[in-house]
């Protein structure tokens, strides 16, 4: 598989000045500004190894990576100070996209993810995960990307389809929400995890700042939904996407399409009343798409006969339940 980066208007380094740890300001200088429509290609760096004692060049040698395939902006972003509070997770922003304000819609098309290295790390440890008392040692797992970008070579003769995503978009959130660590999830995006939304998925987020203020990372080479041992494939891609204000189209929590679905979903603590939400944002959605032909009845049957409810994120504080809607349904 010959890979090519699709054309791009503006690409947005990762750099010190263009990274920050986990968490998402609502005052934060933009790092680049673009009109409504642009394509921009961003370099997304994953956090393993970048806060390691020893500096990720020596973390990743301990692996078997050379220090000439381990990123040369790694040591440098390490320094970065870390805000109290934030998560582990590398972000890069935010990208401001003229016109936005709050109330309208960030269209987010996404076009391609690409690896920046040839692997990718995956971490088991004591205390995290949906089994946190499992393991007493932690286990480190280095997985090798084919020449070709099928797939990771597992081991024992098994092969993970190579199948790349951004674990975090957002946008900035409300000046009320406060603090924001970018580990939960919530109304702005953030780690949702969704490993369906791979190049060829739109992404709707509701915009609480002006610009929007985007912000991408986490980027992962694969994942099971639910991410239960609390990390995927964690490999630094490049993500490239096209970024288009929608006016007038306000929503309450980010939405999706994907190739053959529509996608709602709910966020909370509680997987009860993530899926509630969920539930309740897959029945507005039916009785938009059919101009309120059907009742909040027939919604509500209709989720239960031919929607799929899905536990995309389980261990990030707030867990994501997300109703994949067929697209035959509403056309």
């Amino acid at each position: 598989m010959n890979h090519s980066t699709p054309a791009f208007d503006a690409c947005l380094k990762a750099t010190r000045d263009s990274s920050l740890w986990g968490w998402f300001p609502t005052n934060r200088e933009s790092v680049l500004t673009v009109p409504s429509g642009s394509v921009v290609k961003i370099d997304a760096v994953n956090q393993m190894g970048v806060s390691a004692s020893e500096g990720p060049v020596t973390w990743f040698e301990r692996l078997g990576v050379p220090a000439d395939d381990v990123l040369p902006e790694l040591a440098d972003i390490a320094t970065i100070p870390r805000t109290p509070g934030s998560s582990g997770h590398v972000l890069t922003g935010p990208l401001h996209v003229e016109g936005a304000e709050p109330g309208d819609v960030l269209e987010v098309e996404i076009l391609d993810l690409a690896p920046r290295v040839p692997y990718g790390v995956n971490v088991s440890a004591h205390g995290s995960g949906v089994l946190p008392d499992l393991l007493e040692e932690p286990s480190v797992r280095l997985l090798r990307l084919d020449e070709h970008h099928h797939h990771y070579d597992f081991g024992h003769g098994i092969r993970i389809p190579f199948r790349p995503f951004a674990g975090i978009m957002a946008v900035a959130p409300p000046t009320d929400a406060g603090f924001v660590s970018a580990n939960p999830p919530d109304r702005w995006g953030g780690n949702m995890d969704i490993k369906d939304l791979t190049a060829g998925s739109t992404l709707h987020l509701p915009v609480f700042q002006p610009g929007a203020q985007f912000y991408v990372g986490d980027t992962h080479g694969a994942q099971g939904h639910g991410e239960i041992n609390q990390t995927a494939v964690e490999h630094s891609m490049s993500f490239t996407a096209r970024f288009t204000v929608r006016k007038g189209a306000s929503l309450t929590w980010p939405r999706a399409e994907l190739p053959g679905h529509h996608l709602t979903m709910g966020a909370h603590p509680d997987l009860d009343v993530a899926l509630q939400i969920a539930a309740t944002e897959a029945i507005r959605f039916l009785r938009e798409q059919t101009n309120g032909a059907l009742s909040d009845a027939d919604a509500y049957a209709l989720c239960s006969l031919a929607v799929d409810f899905v536990i995309a994120e389980a261990v990030d504080g707030n867990k994501i339940v997300a109703a994949y809607i067929p697209k035959p349904l509403v056309g």
